[in-house]
């Protein structure tokens, strides 16, 4: 039987059956792979050293990773002819420092699904010996460079996440761009046109790898596209004019360049009869226009430019940008100031959570082109791009990414490395580009005058700008309900002048014949070289000069050395701030030759450990002996494990306690004062403190040598028991020649006293009376409600040898034992216990009398009872 079939039934059927061998023949001109099925063989189908490779989990998001134990070259390759009007784009992040024998080659286009046997191809270099990315062509086995980044950019032994991205046109103009840092944003470098090479097979990764330890599953991949070129339909948008000389105007765009649409001068018309001579690519997204008229200095002109084309063929229609040619003026000190600046970003408040650093041209005539300038905090530096900020204008300076976060403040500039602003304090700099001083700001925690602010989310802002010299005076916490005011003007912003006269702080001794004064402000080196002082008893001063590196020191030779166990007083007059306040009459300041400290000289005498909220702790040091000590080197630190840890340094300076001083360290002055407003602030240092514990934990002072001088183990049960809460409440040494390990001779600040005492003496504070026989108490009344006054007894015993073992108990008027103080305890010759009105129960004691018994006995068998009254009396509301 002949079957017949009509024609268009054949059609039909033979169009069904290419349809369907179309569906199941991969595209390979295709190729997107994210790693997300959890490997490399299904879907995208990578092949060649497959145990060299493996999958991982990198914070939720899976990625290609190297697998190689040790030296080894390996590569995974996949089917690819992607080879014109192409763009492929991936992730990279090499994690150790690349070099000539650790490098990683992304073939873009392979004749050869053996990466190690390529004959022709394209591929990107990243590593090799110049640190950079490149792009190569092989031809016959030989590689040709092509495009390259600026050296240097692969700079991280543990890091370097990059998106790289290649483009290849119709036309076969190649451009390289890579992403340094995965930040969302490219730099990019050629075109460079090049037809070699039509047609490929593959696409992949081929692996360098030395015996180093650091390459060891170190490499990582990602997000592998390859596609045509997307349609662009958008014409270049002109982003800025920038002068480069007289005669040179910079235009740059926001997208590579055709470059024969760049060429006609036609294209770009100046104001004020500005003519173009020449017009040509410089880089491929900027224009370099050669003038035939030179600007004039000062001057704001306007380009409009028309007809200039992207590579397919979208022109730019009356594109505007305003340029102005700065005549350079030399900068000098604060003509441009650090205004405001974000250095702790969490948590927000209102603004975004990015770094930034605002300047300000304070002067009313000059305009600056920061190109070149410099700021730094000492360990890293940025450069400033070009950016003219004409008088009592604001800029804002952040990074790449943190300039688009700012989109409503048009006056800001990014910089590729904007340095690191230290939460807890920084020294920062602005510098012309011949590495002039312009300002610096010297920043503690303490500059905020708030504890909650300086947490996090708060700019400092400064008062005054206008002020010859700025330092914490004219510095606070921002009052703006974002938490700052990036771009603007401050929201403390006070230009009332500085009337108020300086102080001075503190002498120090820096040896037997110099002495450093230090004064509350920023002073006039001059006055200070000029100044008068006179010291009694009779020293004379040879020599006067301000000490470099600081703004309100002064270092003092004397003619003649300063006598060991002398006491003397030291006066300053015709000195002045650098505002010109001239100091007033009556500033001095006491000093004596510094003398070796022992352990017990000087006594950890307050502490708070659990203050309110994000407030601060405090450790109030005092001086029991006779001698005058220096606080120079010596340590704060804490115990972890039962071992002395984080020890810290109190100060590198020559800061001196004389007989019956107090000094109360911290690291945030500000705070301690606003909470505890009968401090002593004069007797505040402030400094980087060990952490301490709420609950329990130890206080350790140090010396120099990290030998222990005194150590204080503290605990919620040493509060008054009547004290609920003890946070924000100190606790006191009762008295300073009694041990400070004696739990009984440590008290709650009085609630009177403001539930602290910072600077002075504690309300708590009981000398320990010289007993007058073998048994003595002070005082016979006490009343323990906290006030500060009589809170508590101490019983104080003296034998005439040592070896008694006592107990020591209270009686309640029926006879009853209702507190037992001690017992069985190894006596001294002499010692003390405290009494705060508490009973075993933990309940407060009934008004009236109670017996105190004190029994001693020794290994003799001689026995001794002691009995006296005493009364505990309440307050009566």
């Amino acid at each position: 039987m002949i079957i017949r079939v009509r024609s268009f039934e054949l059609f039909r059927v033979i169009g069904s059956l290419l349809l369907l061998l179309l569906t199941m023949t991969p595209i390979y001109g295709q190729l997107a792979d994210d790693f997300e099925d959890g490997d490399f063989t299904i879907g995208t189908v990578w092949s060649g050293n497959d145990g060299l490779f493996t999958v991982v989990d990198q914070g939720g998001n899976l990625a290609l990773r190297s697998n190689s134990p040790g030296v080894a070259n390996y590569y995974l390759s996949t089917p690819s002819t992607l080879a014109s009007d192409a763009r492929w784009e991936w992730f990279i992040d090499l994690r150790f420092a690349t070099s000539g024998a650790n490098y990683v080659d992304t073939y873009l286009m392979s004749d050869n699904a053996d990466l190690s046997a390529v004959q022709n191809g394209w591929f990107v270099r990243m590593g090799g010996t110049s640190d950079l990315v490149e792009l190569y062509k092989r031809v016959s086995g030989t590689n040709t460079l092509i495009i390259a980044s600026p050296p240097g950019i692969i700079n991280s032994s543990t890091s370097n996440p990059f998106k790289i991205r290649v483009e290849r046109s119709a036309a076969n103009d190649w451009t390289l761009f890579f992403d340094d840092g995965n930040t969302g944003t490219f730099a990019s470098a050629g075109p460079v046109s090049d037809a070699t090479m039509s047609s490929c097979s593959h696409f992949g990764i081929y692996v360098v790898q030395s015996s180093a330890a650091s390459p060891i599953n170190n490499h990582f991949f990602d997000d592998f596209v390859a596609g045509n070129i997307p349609v662009d339909f958008t014409a270049p948008v002109l982003l800025s004019a920038d002068v480069i000389s007289t005669t040179i105007v910079d235009l740059v765009f926001d997208e590579p360049l055709a470059s024969a649409s760049v060429t006609p001068t036609t294209n770009y018309v100046i104001n004020n009869g500005i003519a173009v001579q020449s017009a040509a690519l410089n880089g491929s997204t900027t224009v370099r226009l050669t003038l035939t008229t030179p600007l004039i200095g000062n001057t704001t002109y306007t380009v409009t430019v028309n007809g200039v084309e992207d590579p397919t063929g979208n022109a730019c229609v009356d594109q505007v940008a305003n340029f102005q040619f700065v005549v350079p003026v030399m900068p000098v000190y604060r003509d441009v100031v650090i205004n405001e600046f974000m250095a702790d970003q969490s948590p927000v408040v209102g603004l975004p959570e990015v770094e930034f650093v605002e300047l300000f041209n304070t002067t009313t005539d000059r305009t600056f082109d920061l190109a070149g300038w410099k700021f730094t905090d000492g360990t890293s530096t940025a450069t400033l791009p070009n950016y003219v900020l004409g008088p009592g204008q604001y800029v804002l300076i952040t990074s790449a990414v943190g300039s688009t976060l700012f989109p409503s403040v048009p006056n800001r500039i990014s910089v590729t490395s904007l340095p690191s602003l230290n939460n807890d304090g920084d020294n920062l700099a602005l510098t012309a580009p011949d590495n002039t001083l312009i300002d610096a700001v010297n920043y503690t925690l303490s500059w905020y005058r708030d504890a909650v602010k300086s947490a996090g989310g708060w700019t400092l802002e400064q008062i005054n700008p206008y002020a010859p010299c700025s330092g914490a005076a004219n510095w606070i916490a921002s009052n703006a309900p974002l938490g700052g005011t990036p771009g603007a003007i401050n929201s403390v912003f006070d230009p009332t002048p500085d009337t108020t006269p300086p102080t001075l702080v503190s002498v120090q001794v820096q040896s037997a014949t110099e002495l450093v004064l230090v004064f509350n402000e920023a002073m006039n080196a001059g006055s200070l070289v000029a100044g008068g002082y006179s010291i009694t008893p009779l020293l004379a001063v040879a020599n006067a000069s301000a000490v470099v590196g600081t703004d309100n020191r002064v270092l003092l030779t004397l003619s003649s050395s300063i006598v060991m166990g002398t006491v003397y007083t030291l006066s300053v007059i015709g000195v002045t701030d650098c505002t010109g306040n001239l100091i007033a009459t009556g500033n001095s300041g006491s000093f004596a030759l510094p003398e070796p400290i022992a352990a017990g000289d000087l006594v950890i005498n307050e502490v708070l450990y659990d203050p309110v909220s994000t407030g601060s702790d405090f450790v109030e040091l005092y001086n029991r002996s006779q001698k005058t000590l220096s606080l120079a080197n010596l340590q704060l630190a804490n115990e972890t494990n039962g071992a002395i840890a984080s020890n810290h340094v109190i100060t590198a300076d020559a800061v001196l306690l004389l007989p019956g001083e107090y000094i109360l360290l911290t690291a945030n002055v500000s705070d301690i004062a606003a909470r505890y407003p009968q401090s002593h602030v004069d007797r505040f240092l402030e400094m980087s403190m060990p952490s301490y514990n709420n609950g329990n934990g130890s206080v350790v002072l140090l010396d120099a040598a990290s030998a222990v001088l005194d150590l204080f183990r503290y605990d919620d049960n040493l509060h008054f028991t009547l004290v609920n809460k003890p946070e924000g409440y100190s606790l006191e040494r009762i008295d300073p020649d009694r041990p400070t390990s004696d739990n009984t001779n440590w008290q709650t600040a009085s609630d009177v006293a403001g539930r602290a005492t910072p600077g002075f003496r504690n309300s708590q504070y009981s000398a320990t009376a010289s007993p007058s026989g073998e048994m003595t108490i002070e005082p016979a009344i006490f009343s323990p409600d906290n006030d500060g006054f009589e809170d508590v007894l101490t019983v104080v015993y003296h034998f005439d040898q040592a070896g008694f073992v006592g107990t020591l108990s209270a009686f309640d008027v029926a006879g009853r034992e209702v507190r037992k103080l001690m017992e069985n305890q190894l006596l001294g010759v002499d010692g003390a216990i405290s009494w705060d009105g508490i009973l075993d129960d933990g309940s407060k004691g009934r008004m009236g009398p109670y017996i105190m018994l004190f029994e001693v006995f020794d290994l003799s068998g001689n026995t001794e009872r002691y009995r006296k009254t005493v009364t505990l009396a309440h307050r009566l509301d």
